[in-house]
C-alpha cells in the first residue's frame, strides 16, 4: 500500500513539473493557439513557469504595491501591448497618469473610449460614460499621451478573474486605438499583482508627478480623491 502511494504521488509530482515544459514546447512550435498558452501559464506558479523560460522570475513590481498615495509609485516592469518589457521608473520627470481596468467592467470599457470605439470582447459599455481622454480634455486641457503626459492602462483581469493574456493586452489596445508611440500605453498586469484590495481598485486612476511620487488616488467606488473635482484639476496643475 506505500509502495502504491509513493507510486501515485511520484506520477503526480512528474505531471506537476511537466506541464510547464509541455506548454514551452507548444508555444515553440506554435501548435496551441498563443491566447490559449497564456491563460495555462497564468495560472501555474511563477516558479514553475520561470524555470523553463515561460515567465520572468524577476519582480514586476519593486516597491509597495498597492499604491500608496504620497509615497514614491512602485516602479512597475510590466510587458507592453507589443510585447515589449516596459520599466515604468523610465517616465519618471513626466506625468504619468495610471488607469487600472478589467476587461469585463463597464466603466472600464467606457473610460476606454467604449462609447466611441464599441466595447471590447463582447462586453457591455457603461452607458452616458465617456473617454477618460475626454474628460481630460473637459477637465484638466491635457492631452493624454504625449511628451510631458503619459497615459498608462494597467490591464489587471482578462475575461475571466485572472491576469490577462498578451494577446487579450494587445487586442485591447487595438481596439481602442492605444497608440504606444504616442505614449499611450497598456501593460499587462500579473497574477502576483492581483489580490481582493487589488480588484476594488478598479475602475480607478492615480496620477503621479514629475518626481514619481503618487498624488492623487480616485480608485474604485469610494476614492480618496474625485476623479472629476480633485485628480483632473491637479493634472491640470501639474502640466503647466
Amino acid at each position: 500500500m506505500v509502495r502504491l502511494i509513493k507510486s501515485v504521488l511520484t506520477i503526480v509530482v512528474a505531471t506537476i513539473l511537466l506541464i510547464p515544459i509541455a506548454l514551452a514546447a507548444l508555444k515553440a512550435t506554435g501548435n496551441l493557439p498563443q491566447p490559449l498558452v497564456d491563460h495555462a501559464v497564468n495560472r501555474l506558479p511563477i516558479e514553475l513557469t520561470s524555470a523553463v523560460g515561460l515567465r520572468s522570475a524577476d519582480p514586476v513590481v519593486l516597491g509597495k504595491w498597492p499604491p500608496v498615495r504620497g509615497d514614491t509609485f512602485p516602479d512597475l516592469i510590466l510587458t507592453d501591448q507589443t510585447g515589449q518589457t516596459v520599466q515604468l521608473s523610465d517616465f519618471a520627470g513626466k506625468i504619468i497618469l495610471v488607469e487600472y481596468a478589467a476587461i469585463p467592467c463597464e466603466g472600464c470599457q467606457a473610460f476606454a473610449g467604449g462609447k466611441q470605439y464599441g466595447a471590447f470582447g463582447n462586453f457591455t459599455v457603461q452607458p452616458g460614460l465617456e473617454s477618460i481622454e475626454h474628460y481630460a480634455q473637459q477637465y484638466a486641457g491635457v492631452t493624454l499621451g504625449s511628451e510631458e503626459v503619459v497615459f498608462v492602462q494597467v490591464l489587471l483581469y482578462g475575461r475571466s478573474v485572472s491576469a490577462p493574456t498578451q494577446a487579450e493586452v494587445a487586442g485591447w489596445a487595438e481596439h481602442f486605438h492605444m497608440d504606444r508611440d504616442a505614449n499611450q500605453i497598456v501593460l499587462r498586469g500579473d497574477p502576483s499583482m492581483l489580490s481582493r484590495q487589488t480588484y476594488e481598485m478598479i475602475p480607478g486612476f492615480q496620477l503621479i508627478d514629475r518626481e514619481f511620487v503618487l498624488r492623487s488616488d480616485s480608485c474604485g467606488h469610494h476614492p480618496h480623491d474625485d476623479l472629476y473635482k480633485d485628480l483632473l484639476p491637479m493634472l491640470r496643475t501639474l502640466a503647466r
